[in-house]
């Protein structure tokens, strides 16, 4: 049975454009040796004798982790057969599609040595068009992701499309630098994905604050505030909630927010961050639009741990690896917050407001506080024209 994989051409898609032009795919994984007599029908045997290679190359890292590296690597090498169909992200908003025409070769001292040849298809697919279950899966983490359950609507897109594939101006394209963005360029995406959610969110300017030049600051703010409501009509829940705990009906987020998590060093300088800044909120969450797979068992104890949750941020669709764990607003450091920061003032006020409003005024309430907080998009056209203008990968 043909399959389709979602395949990840380097961090970022660094590679997608060379892959391209030079009609490959292929990975690294800091196994630098010819694969050639390893080639392994079973996954296990191919992770048995390279895990403690990757270990040795990559100290400090777990056998869970070594074997996801094996295990991706085996699929580029092996895994994947003469005929089946890949899906490789461009960076830029679509993917590739390419039918794997050739067996393991190995390129030593280039990117992606371990590589099989490619035929690209003319046409590409965009992500826009994709429905959402095939948007998620194959914006999961990880170097490859097997997308066959998928493969009528992908063939459907290919046949339907009209998208041709970018030509490169010229052969050194892909080793032009990508130009940076900013963190706080970020922050509209963030909090369009937030109202999807139901959450109005807002930018908390750290430089307003009335000690900013203090640096200790930085572990007391949060990026992003939100607020969620419960949407009870019934009047006879509404008098209840009223009459017994009107808190209940609204949950509030704070929200650290990064470019990118490299390391096991930044993971944690982040993560405690992010629980210094939310200590006073119901949920609190570590964001970053890049985050290194190699961390995931350390998320998981991490969050396991302390309960802040972790955000994988994209310009399309965000996605939660791990849920932050519900406390009780800790109104002392509210009270810190309310006196230091006046986004952070305003907010509480206006969300105070809400809560507070009867029934007859609670819409109005709350069209106010939604002017408060952040714009977000009208359109995809709208994130796509953003991103674009700010070099955001899309």
């Amino acid at each position: 049975m043909k399959k389709y994989i979602r395949v990840m051409l380097g961090r970022g898609s660094m590679y997608a454009h060379k892959c391209r032009e030079e009609n490959f795919i292929g990975a690294g994984f800091e196994v630098n040796v010819d694969l050639s007599d390893s080639l392994f029908e079973n996954w296990r045997d191919f992770n048995k004798k390279f895990i403690p290679l990757w270990m040795s190359n990559v100290p400090g890292k777990s056998k869970v982790t070594a074997g996801l590296a094996c295990g991706f690597l085996w699929t580029i090498v092996k895994g994947l057969r003469i005929g089946d169909i890949v899906l490789c992200p461009s960076g830029e908003g679509y993917y590739y599609v390419g039918v794997i025409n050739s067996d393991y070769y190995y390129v030593p001292n280039d990117v992606l040595p371990h590589r099989r040849r490619v035929v690209w298809m003319d046409k590409v697919i965009d992500r826009k068009s994709m429905s959402k279950e095939l948007r998620n899966s194959s914006g999961s983490i990880g170097t490859c992701s097997d997308v066959t359950k998928y493969a009528s609507e992908i063939e459907l897109l290919l046949n339907n499309t009209e998208l041709e594939a970018p030509v490169p101006t010229n052969k050194n394209q892909h080793t032009e630098p990508t130009k940076s963005f900013d963190e706080r360029s970020l922050h509209k995406l963030f909090c369009s994905y937030l109202k999807t959610r139901g959450i109005y969110a807002k930018t908390i300017y750290h430089e307003k604050s009335s000690n900013k030049t203090d640096s200790a600051q930085k572990w007391i703010h949060p990026d992003i505030v939100g607020a969620q409501f419960e949407d009870f009509k019934n009047d006879a829940t509404l008098a209840l909630l009223k009459a017994t705990e009107p808190k209940q009906s609204i949950h509030i987020y704070s929200y650290e927010l990064k470019r990118r998590i490299e390391n096991d060093s930044q993971l944690k300088q982040y993560y405690f961050q992010a629980l210094s800044n939310s200590s006073w909120a119901n949920y609190g969450y570590l964001v970053a639009f890049e985050i290194n797979e190699d961390l995931d068992e350390e998320m998981a104890r991490l969050n396991n741990a302390f309960g802040i949750g972790i955000i994988l941020m994209q310009a399309n669709d965000s996605k939660i690896l791990y849920p932050a764990r519900e406390k009780a607003l800790d109104y002392n450091t509210i009270e810190k917050l309310n006196n230091l920061n006046p986004d952070f003032c305003e907010f509480i006020k206006k969300l105070s407001k809400v809560m507070n409003a009867s029934k007859d005024y609670t819409a109005d309430a709350k069209n106010s506080f939604e002017k408060i907080c952040d714009k977000i998009f009208e359109s995809d056209e709208e994130l796509e024209t953003y991103c674009k203008d700010h070099n955001i990968p899309f």
